[in-house]
């Protein structure tokens, strides 16, 4: 039986998990991965077309470089700041109250100065 269509609140004071070591998509600057930590919402399952996360995630300053974003995401910028920055040197801060939607295939850097809190929402097509 499939339960029926409802809405699901995104809260940024919800229970988020405990710190631990980051997985990264690409290289840092420092050799230590940060910490992270985060509270999944939606998460779809084996059966649907596409890999699809939202929730809220937390983590502390670092420097990313992206060779290959592996999906679309669009983010909420909920505490701290984070610039993106292209492979052609082009840098857009964004700070509490910002958005903004990073392409699969993303090539450049994910740069947080500070600890980062957002809400955010990842699609990626299965293949």
């Amino acid at each position: 039986m499939n339960e029926a269509a409802g809405v699901v609140r995104l809260d940024a004071k919800l229970g988020m998990s405990p710190w631990q070591p980051m997985t990264l998509v690409g290289e840092i600057d420092a050799g230590v991965a940060p910490m992270e930590r985060f509270h999944r919402v939606i998460e779809t399952t084996t059966s649907a077309p596409c890999d699809l996360r939202a929730g809220v995630w937390e983590a502390e300053a670092y420097c990313e470089r992206v060779d290959d974003y592996p999906y679309n995401e669009i983010v909420f910028v909920v505490a701290g700041s984070v610039s993106i920055i292209d492979e052609n040197g082009n840098d857009e801060l964004f700070r509490p109250g910002e958005s903004f939607f990073l392409q699969k295939g993303f090539r450049g850097y994910w740069k947080q100065h500070e600890t980062l809190r957002i809400f955010h929402m990842t699609v990626a097509p299965r293949e």
